[in-house]
C-alpha cells in the first residue's frame, strides 16, 4: 500500500516537472520570438539616412587640380548612420594622396623625357568616386589612378561598397552574388564570355589575355546601378599592359 502511494506520488511529481517544463518552454519561447520581432520592428523604424538635404552619398571639399588632366581631390561623405568611420577612413586616404604630389619644377628632371606638361604635375595618385541609388540598395565605386608626366593616367585599382538603407550595413560579397543567383564560378564563366565578345588579333595573337585576367581576379568592385542591374569593374589583362572596364553581369 506504501509502496503504491510512493508510486503515484512519485507519477505526479514527475507529471507536474513535465508540465512545469512543457509551459514555461512555451512562454519562452513566445518571448524569444516576441523579443525578436520587436528587434526587426525597431529596425525598420530607425531611419539611417543622416541628413534629409543630402544624398546617401555626397560630396565635399572640391579642389580642382588639373583642368587639362580632369584630375581632382574631394571628400566623399556616405551619409548613413554607422558608416562615419568609413568616411573617415575614405577621407584619410584621399589626404594622404593630396600630400603626395610631385612637382616637375622641383624634380631633377630634363624637359626633354618629359611627355605631359599639366600643370607641373609630376606624379600623383588620385582617386575617382562614383555612386548609384536602386531600391535600398546605395552602392559607392572608389576607383584610385595614378599619374604620371611620362605615362599620363594610369589604372591602379577599385573597391567597393553596398548599403542597405534599412539597415545601415554594408552587403557582404558572397550576399551579393547570392541575391543575382550568382557564386564566384559563375562570376568567373561571364567574365571569360564577355571578354570573348571584346577579343581582337593583332599580327595574329590575341590582344587580351583572358586566362590571366581571371586566374588573377583579385582587385575588383561589385555595384548595383541605377536600374537594378549588377556591375563588376575589373582589370583586363592584354599583350601590350591592361585596362579597367565595368562589365553588367547578365542573365
Amino acid at each position: 500500500m506504501e509502496e503504491n502511494l510512493k508510486s503515484k506520488l512519485g507519477f505526479l511529481v514527475f507529471t507536474l516537472i513535465v508540465l512545469f517544463i512543457g509551459i514555461g518552454g512555451f512562454f519562452f519561447t513566445r518571448y524569444e520570438l516576441n523579443n525578436q520581432e520587436d528587434k526587426k520592428n525597431e529596425t525598420k523604424n530607425i531611419d539611417y539616412h543622416i541628413d534629409k538635404n543630402q544624398k546617401y552619398i555626397y560630396y565635399k571639399n572640391l579642389s580642382v587640380i588639373s583642368e587639362d588632366a580632369e584630375i581632382e581631390y574631394q571628400d566623399v561623405v556616405i551619409n548613413i548612420k554607422g558608416q562615419e568611420a568609413l568616411t573617415k577612413s575614405l577621407q584619410d586616404e584621399n589626404e594622404i594622396y593630396k600630400t603626395n604630389i610631385k612637382y616637375i619644377s622641383k624634380e631633377n628632371v630634363t624637359e626633354e623625357v618629359i611627355k605631359y606638361n599639366n600643370d607641373d604635375l609630376y606624379s600623383l595618385n588620385f582617386r575617382v568616386y562614383s555612386d548609384y541609388e536602386y531600391g535600398d540598395y546605395v552602392s559607392l565605386v572608389v576607383k584610385d589612378y595614378d599619374y604620371s608626366c611620362f605615362d599620363f593616367i594610369t589604372f591602379n585599382k577599385t573597391k567597393s561598397y553596398i548599403f542597405n538603407t534599412n539597415t545601415g550595413e554594408v552587403l557582404k560579397e558572397a550576399d551579393i552574388l547570392d541575391k543575382y543567383n550568382l557564386n564566384m564560378d559563375t562570376l568567373k564563366e561571364k567574365i571569360r564570355t564577355f571578354l570573348m565578345g571584346e577579343q581582337r588579333k593583332e599580327n595574329e595573337v590575341d590582344v587580351i589575355q583572358i586566362d590571366a585576367t581571371i586566374n588573377d581576379l583579385k582587385n575588383y568592385s561589385l555595384y548595383i546601378n541605377n536600374y537594378g542591374s549588377l556591375y563588376i569593374s575589373f582589370l583586363v589583362k592584354t599583350i601590350d599592359g591592361s585596362y579597367n572596364v565595368d562589365m553588367e553581369v547578365k542573365d
